[in-house]
């Protein structure tokens, strides 16, 4: 019988299908062997775990026992550290009777607080300082002196010198003062009209101090700048440098960030 190409594709598609299925069965059987044996050897591990003495059994609580004193023995100490016996405190005697007065707060010695371990953090001090150098060899003179320091609202004080105070009284804040630049110092008030003279005057200002240091400077560098005008003089810095405009700004910015400071610290 002649077999034809339709035949022929017909037997190959059945053999492709039975190694198919055979090849499946095949892997069918090869899992279910290695699971055999996975979980058989599974069951031996677990079997020679529960027969190691080093593994723990299951918890056992153990039972607290009433322990019994003889006359002359001491109970011995339990040696399961989960085994607690009740503690028995003993009645407080304290307490103060029906009729007894109880101390206040006042006749209880309380102990003194100690003293804070860490400094206060302070801000360091600053100092601004403006010279008045006389342009005349005579000096400033004594009575030009008095008047012109006067009429910017300083009066003589502490130390021998002038001082301007917030208020026109001397116990009100300070705000600047005025010394002589040259020895002693000082000003003798008693002595000048005769004959007192010097070539050159101190103003000075010292932070912390005034409550408002923008406002204290600027009445400073005022008071100055009149007296210099009135006696003939000029400015100099902390230097005995000419005060230009730069180097006011200079301290005027010391003074701002001065108060910045002053403000962190507070708050």
């Amino acid at each position: 019988m002649d077999i034809g190409l339709r035949e022929w594709l017909v037997i190959v598609g059945v053999l492709i299908i039975l190694a198919i299925v055979a090849d499946g069965f095949r892997r069918y059987l090869g899992r279910s062997t290695l699971k055999f044996k996975l979980d058989r050897k599974l069951i031996n591990q677990f079997s020679e775990e529960v027969e190691n003495s080093e593994i723990l059994g299951p918890v056992r609580v153990a039972q607290p026992k009433e322990p019994v004193l003889g006359e002359d023995e001491a109970p011995e100490a339990h040696s399961d550290p989960r085994v607690y016996e009740p503690l028995e405190l003993p009645p407080f005697e304290n307490e103060p009777l029906a009729d007894e007065p109880v101390a206040s707060a006042s006749q209880v010695d309380m102990p003194e607080p100690e003293a804070a371990s860490e400094p206060v953090e302070e801000e360091p001090g600053e100092i601004f300082i403006i010279y008045v150098e006389s342009l005349s060899p005579e000096g400033f003179k004594g009575p030009d002196l008095l008047q012109s320091v006067l009429e910017s609202g300083m009066r003589f004080g502490d130390m021998d010198i002038f001082h301007r105070y917030e208020s026109a009284s001397s116990s009100s804040d300070k705000l600047f003062s005025m010394a002589n630049a040259l020895n002693p110092g000082v000003f003798d008030l008693d002595n000048l009209d005769d004959g007192f003279s010097t070539r050159s005057l101190c103003f000075f200002m010292s932070l912390p101090g005034p409550r408002q240091p923008k406002q204290a400077f600027e009445l400073m560098l005022t008071a100055a700048r009149k007296l210099a005008s009135d006696l003939g003089g000029e400015l100099k810095d902390d230097h005995r440098s000419d005060l230009t405009g730069q180097t006011i700004e200079h301290y005027r910015q010391r003074v701002l960030d001065f108060e910045r400071r002053q403000l962190r610290l507070k708050y």
